[in-house]
Parts: structure tokens; C-alpha cells; sequence
């Protein structure tokens, strides 16, 4: 049966799994998710990087066969996320001078080659999302600059620079299903897409996305986009730590980590501000800390270890992660504009009490951020691991709906994937 509506194929290759969604934004603007699939990552790809193609293209065709099993309909082309600490981001500015008082689609283009110039680099690509660019007529605030009178159009714009490698391997992989990579987003922004109100943009919010092997920021304050950030580190690092002090294997120090959580009674005490690495939790303090068996101990170690030790090593790292993101964000003086506070995302952010501890490092409201303004949706898909794929989505109608009224050209590049342009800027200097 036909679709009515945009169709779009969205992916985020994150390091645990790899997802996909099929969705359909009808002309009323309502969205529908109509298929999703997930595959396990099994370590091949890692910040962002495909760590083994093979592993990677049969993760991406179980993930995709999945989705458009469900959906009941094939995708030609795909829209990607991507992240990691090797991408760097910038926000810029470019203004034009209007030369008959009119905003024009040239000037666009104009204004955005001017905005990006000094960020283009042998052996990288630059990416920009449609939906993080700002537009100024004479210094007023508009949506759709074209057709506006005025003097001076200025573009405030976000990029992300992305290395070649990154980028190359992502293509091969979803070429190798007989699809098109048709755009890619950066994930952070894609996070706030999947789950943020327009009076969180507006009023000042911080979106964490915590993935496996890196954990991206953006905030945003006023309908801008203030910074962007990647850190080298994830959940896996939790994951890590229970395994090293445990003597268990990475499974069940998965297995561990979502099953127990982090410590109320920890927390609680880091929100009195009383609480150090000799503190132990309320059982402990009785001597009647629950203890857990260990499935995987390794020869010679405990097959049976106090609960307590477990909450610890899980609360002190994961203390230490959100503490990062707290100094880069007091460092550049923006905890000012947390008003909405912070909004967790990704696969990490399932930990249980994870907003708890965050409330407690930032002293903000923090929340876990789920798909939002969505119709229709499957269960699995209502959790904070698929908040940046629905983003992703969102991007790719965007996009659509960008190269339909001309904002985008759309065209075959070199690399034989569609590739996108604002005219012929992006298609000279981006690919």
C-alpha cells in the first residue's frame, strides 16, 4: 500500500549497536516511526570510526532488513548521524551586503561560503545541518530569510569537520546494502532534534548524549546553538571499571552496570556534599551489605563480592564522567544558560538514577530524553538509545524539504553517493 508522505531511512552506527528507522512525515507534519531494527555493534565501529567493515556492513544489513521488514517498505537512500572525538565543530558567522535591497537564494549561498572559508582542510569533509543555520536581515532574527528587504543578511551557522577516513568507510559500508548515503548530521545535533521543545531552546539547555565510546554535548540557548563537544569517553568506561575491579568478563560488567545502577543512598550524600571514595552505602555502614555471585569471576578471584563494592566503582566513575562535561561547561562560562537544565540521551544515559547523579554534579534539573512529537511508534523505539536516530529522521526531512524549495542542491558527487551542496558552494569546496 503507497505511502503518503515524505519517507525517510535513518542510521546511527553507534559502537553497542547499530540502528535503523523507516519513518514517514505525512503533509500535516505529523511523524510516524514504521519500522526500526537494531543489531549489535560488537566493537566494530569505535568513536565514530568503523573499526571492521565486515562486521559492520552485517550489523547495518540485519539492522536495515529489520526496519524495512516492519515498515513494509525499502529505502534507496540513508541518512547518517555521526560523532567523535576526531570531528571537530565550529560556529561562524558570514554577512552580505544586499545589492537590491532583497534577500536572494545567491546570497544564501554567499553568505555561507563566507562563514566557512577558514575551517576547509586537505582530507577533511565539512558538514552543516539545515536546521543549525541562523539567519540576521540588518541584525533582526528571521526564519526564512528569502524574500526579506533589508541591507545586510547575516548566517550564523554550525559546522562539523569531519576526517575523510570517517566519512569514506560509512559510505562503503551502506553502498555495500545497495543504498545511498544521502546526508549526514552530527550527532549532538541530531540528539536535540530527536527529543528538545522549542522552550528548551529557547530558555537554555544542555543535551548529553552518552553513547558507549563517546558521550557528545550541545547547548543551546535563544534558538542558538552556543557549543558543541565530544569527549573520548562513554559508558563502556563504567563497563570497564566493574570488569577490572570484579574480575569479570565485559558481558557481565554490562549485565552488572544496568542491573544495579547507580546508588540512591551515594547520591544522596553527593547532593548534602558529603560524600568521598571511603563513604559506603547505608547497608554497608550496618555491615549488612547484600552481596551479589559472579557468573564469569576469573581462577582465583571472588565469586561472591558485596553489593557495595559494585555501587561504588559504578557511582565513582560515573561521577567523574559528568564531572568533565560540568568544568568544560563552567570553563566557558555557560552554566548560566542551563535553565532547562540537562537532557540525557543514548545508551548510557539508561543507567539507572543517571539523571539523579547529573542533577546532583550540575545543581540543575536533568531528565532523560526520549523520542518526542511523535504520532505513532514502536515500543523499543521509546527510549533514550534511539533519541539521536529520530533525530536523524527529523534532519533527513529537513533536508528534503530544503532541496525541494531550492536551499539545497542535491547532485552526484565524485565519491558516487548523493552528496548536498547550498548551491554551488558545498558541491565545490565540501566534496
Amino acid at each position: 500500500m503507497a505511502r503518503k508522505g515524505e519517507i525517510v531511512g535513518a542510521v546511527d552506527f553507534g559502537s553497542r549497536e547499530v540502528r535503523v528507522i523507516i519513518a514517514l512525515e505525512g503533509h500535516d507534519g505529523t511523524v510516524q516511526i514504521l519500522g526500526h531494527g537494531i543489531a549489535q555493534g560488537r566493537g566494530c565501529v569505535s568513536q565514530g570510526l568503523i573499526q571492521d567493515l565486515s562486521a559492520a556492513q552485517r550489523a547495518l544489513k540485519q539492522a536495515l532488513h529489520a526496519a524495512e521488514k516492519e515498515a513494509g517498505v525499502k529505502v534507496s537512500s540513508l541518512f547518517c548521524g555521526l560523532s567523535g572525538t576526531n570531528v571537530e565543530s565550529f560556529i561562524r558567522e558570514g554577512n552580505v551586503k544586499l545589492d537590491r535591497d532583497v534577500v536572494e537564494l545567491p546570497h544564501l549561498e554567499e553568505a555561507l561560503d563566507l562563514a566557512s572559508r577558514d575551517i576547509l582542510a586537505p582530507g577533511k569533509h565539512v558538514i552543516s545541518s539545515i536546521t543549525s543555520q541562523e539567519w540576521y536581515v540588518d541584525d533582526l532574527r528571521v526564519s526564512d530569510p528569502v524574500g526579506i528587504r533589508g541591507s545586510v543578511l547575516k548566517t550564523r551557522v554550525h559546522f562539523a569537520q569531519i576526517p575523510s577516513v570517517i566519512e569514506d568507510n560509512i559510505v562503503t559500508c551502506i553502498e555495500s546494502q545497495g543504498r545511498e548515503l544521502e546526508d549526514m548530521v552530527f550527532l549532538p545535533l541530531a540528539a536535540g532534534l530527536g527529543c528538545l521543545t522549542p522552550e528548551d531552546r529557547e530558555l537554555g539547555v544542555a543535551i548529553l548524549d552518552m553513547g558507549r565510546s563517546t558521550t557528545s554535548l550541545a547547548m543551546y540557548r535563544d534558538r542558538r546553538i552556543l557549543t558543541t563537544q565530544c569527549f573520548d569517553w562513554g559508558g563502556f568506561h563504567i563497563t570497564r571499571d566493574v570488569a577490572a575491579g570484579l574480575h569479570v568478563s565485559f558481558e557481565e560488567a554490562d549485565e552488572l552496570v544496568l542491573e544495579y545502577g547507580l546508588s540512591e543512598a551515594l547520591i544522596q550524600r553527593e547532593m548534602d556534599d558529603d560524600v568521598n571514595a571511603d563513604d559506603v552505602t547505608e547497608e554497608g555502614a550496618s555491615g549488612r551489605s547484600p552481596q551479589i555471585k559472579l557468573k564469569s569471576a576469573v581462577h582465583g578471584a571472588p565469586a561472591i563480592v558485596d553489593r557495595e563494592v559494585l555501587e561504588m566503582i559504578i557511582y565513582e566513575r560515573s561521577r567523574e564522567l559528568l564531572q568533565k562535561v560540568h568544568q568544560y561547561i563552567n570553563s566557558r562560562g555557560l552554566s548560566k544558560h542551563l535553565v532547562r537544565g540537562i537532557i540525557l540521551t543514548g545508551g548510557a544515559a539508561a543507567i539507572r538514577n543517571q539523571e539523579r547523579l547529573a542533577e546532583a554534579v550540575f545543581q540543575v534539573p536533568a531528565r532523560r530524553g526520549l523520542p518526542d512529537g511523535i504520532d505513532l511508534m514502536p515500543q523499543p523505539v521509546q527510549s533514550s538509545s534511539f533519541t539521536p536516530v529520530v533525530g536523524v529522521a527529523r534532519h533527513g526531512f529537513e533536508y528534503r524539504a530544503a532541496a525541494r524549495n531550492g536551499r539545497i542542491e542535491v547532485r552526484r558527487g565524485a565519491i558516487g553517493t548523493v552528496v548536498h551542496g547550498i548551491g554551488s558552494f558545498f558541491g565545490r569546496y565540501f566534496f
